[in-house]
């Protein structure tokens, strides 16, 4: 099981109740900046290659080791499958998770209404996203605004399941799906109007086989998520999530971090 479809089941039920050589570092250094000097060891960072965000996870943590001429250590883990994606089912995932590296990189939570697993914080959050409506062609208008009788694929346990209740059920056909992969197949296929679906997957789906899809944003309450890195509630930790932020900070200030998050939105 991935950590997109964990945290969707997680926050179903919540919705019920609203060391590198030197050579080495040097080389990974120089890519980052040409004045660099070579960089020290930094934190160690936990990255799942089954999350969408993978890779800018790894760019954004590549660029806050910048700041402090260090390089960080990665762990990569997959939750798609054998020992992580069992243990990933388990409460304390994230705290055992935690507990191997200094920051687990992007871990989703609800823009303004931050959820997180027990025996964990969370750094400041350092892109926005969220859920959108997709269509073929030119861009859809918003979900309350789409045509009676319009049939709108969804991804079964996902935030959007929970748009058709009063006002929406009686105008709107829902069909829903086991993963996003069926729903964008769906909507590709003809066999509905539009798809609510997870942006980082799109845009990493999108990115691997382009077409002519476009996308708009969701206004609906829980649409709006952002990405910020887990670390355990020790003083070590904290410093090294202090230290985050603040160079989260600088990169925003000087217009990097917008360019490393791209196409996403500064939270």
């Amino acid at each position: 099981m991935s950590l997109r479809s964990m945290v969707d089941r997680a926050n179903v039920r919540l919705r019920k109740q609203p060391g590198l050589g030197c050579g080495a570092v040097a080389l990974a250094a120089a890519l980052l900046s040409p004045v660099m000097a070579c960089a020290a060891t930094g934190p160690s960072v936990c990255l799942d290659q089954a999350n969408p965000f993978y890779h800018i996870d790894r760019a954004v943590a590549l660029a806050v080791g910048s700041i402090d001429h260090v390089t960080p250590r990665f762990i990569t883990i997959d939750t798609r499958d054998g020992s992580d994606a069992l243990n990933a089912q388990k409460p304390k995932f994230f705290a055992r998770l935690a507990s191997r590296c200094d920051l687990v990189m992007g871990f989703p939570v609800e823009t303004g209404y931050p959820t997180l697993p027990e025996g964990v914080k969370a750094t400041q959050p350092y892109a926005a996203t969220g859920f959108v409506i997709a269509a073929l062609g030119s861009a859809p208008g918003n979900f309350a605004t789409l045509p009676p009788k319009s049939t709108v694929g969804v991804t079964y346990l996902t935030v959007p399941t929970t748009y058709f209740g009063s006002g929406h059920g009686t105008v709107l056909a829902e069909h829903q799906y086991s993963s996003p992969a069926a729903e964008l197949a769906a909507l590709q296929s003809h066999e509905i109007d539009a798809a609510l679906i997870w942006q980082p997957w799109l845009n990493q789906h999108l990115a691997a086989h382009p077409a002519a899809i476009s996308q708009r944003l969701l206004t609906q309450p829980h649409a709006k998520w952002s990405m910020v890195a887990l670390y355990r509630p020790t003083p070590a930790s904290h410093r090294v999530a202090v230290q985050f932020d603040r160079a989260i900070r600088q990169l925003t200030t000087s217009g990097r971090l917008q360019r490393l998050i791209a196409p996403y939105n500064l939270p």
